[in-house]
């Protein structure tokens, strides 16, 4: 008979009194100067209530911040879990290469973001890129757009950038569902006389939601997040362009606005939240267990 350790509660205190230590209550004191007039210019802080919220909801960055983030979560989320399902169900077949190819579509995520810009920036570079080089070469140089220094080039090559790095995650989590499904619940639909449509669409995809909601959920998450990429790649410009809440909340804090920086992360914070818990509840109504 196998028997289960159980171990003390008071063993989780220690990592509580870490989370509150080094999370919660700092998170909860920049709340605070979110409602405050703090900038390194005056002495002594002083309570404004909602004055740094009015500001902000007049700051003309502010709005295209929050398209370009949510434009981006919306077009990763749908490639990189599209595209990781498509690759999920390729390296779930018998193939002999199958470990070779699971290496390779996960080694992106290993690279840090850091590595992930400087290479997509070497590519797309406007002076030096590999892409300049081969239009030059092949005589289009005139009809090569800007990529980083352009609105719609530079989100495109954003976007393609986060694609790229995080796929691998998808697939590896969504190989991992499929490997637990039943290979019982296949033959009896194949016995009904189920085409490899039905099959895909009766037994693998309601039983493979539970990982779908969790990249659904990591991808929105890290999308409505976004700063590493898009700093790296363009800092936000040209100008406010390709600016997202991060970059957004780095720019005010770093023009000395401390105030409207936290406040803009608080509002980022309860949106994220609200969005995060919203999906979570709709998701696990149309999970069904094996």
């Amino acid at each position: 008979m196998k028997l289960t350790k159980i171990y003390p509660q008071y063993l989780t205190l220690l990592p509580i009194a870490v989370f509150m230590l080094f999370f919660i209550i700092p998170s909860m004191v920049s709340f605070y100067y979110a409602f405050t007039d703090w900038n390194p210019f005056i002495e002594g802080i002083h309570w404004v209530g909602f004055d740094n919220f009015k500001e902000i909801l007049q700051n003309e960055s502010l709005g295209g911040a929050a398209k370009n983030t949510i434009s981006f979560t919306v077009i990763t989320t749908i490639m990189k879990n599209g595209l990781g399902l498509v690759i999920a169900i390729i390296l779930n077949q018998q193939l002999k290469s199958q470990n070779l190819l699971r290496t390779v579509y996960f080694m992106p995520i290993i690279l840090s973001a850091l590595v992930v810009g400087l290479l997509f920036n070497a590519i797309f570079d406007a002076q030096g890129g590999v892409i300049h080089r081969l239009a030059v070469d092949m005589g289009l140089g005139k009809w090569e757009p800007e990529w980083l220094g352009r609105r719609l080039p530079a989100l495109f090559v954003i976007n393609l950038a986060e694609i790229w790095r995080s796929t691998g995650y998808a697939v590896v989590i969504l190989l991992a569902g499929l490997q637990v499904i039943p290979k019982d619940y296949y033959e009896a639909a194949m016995i009904d006389g189920a085409s490899a449509w039905q099959r895909f669409k009766s037994v693998t995809i309601p039983l493979l939601m539970p990982a779908i909601h969790i990249n659904i959920l990591l991808s929105i998450i890290y999308g409505l997040r976004v700063f590493d990429i898009v700093y790296i790649l363009t800092g936000g410009g040209p100008g406010h362009d390709t600016e997202t809440f991060s970059t957004l909340i780095l720019n005010e804090f770093a023009q000395d606005r401390y105030a409207q920086s936290t406040a803009i992360n608080l509002i980022f914070c309860i949106l994220l939240v609200v969005i995060a818990f919203s999906y979570q509840k709709m998701a696990s109504k149309t999970e069904v267990e094996l």
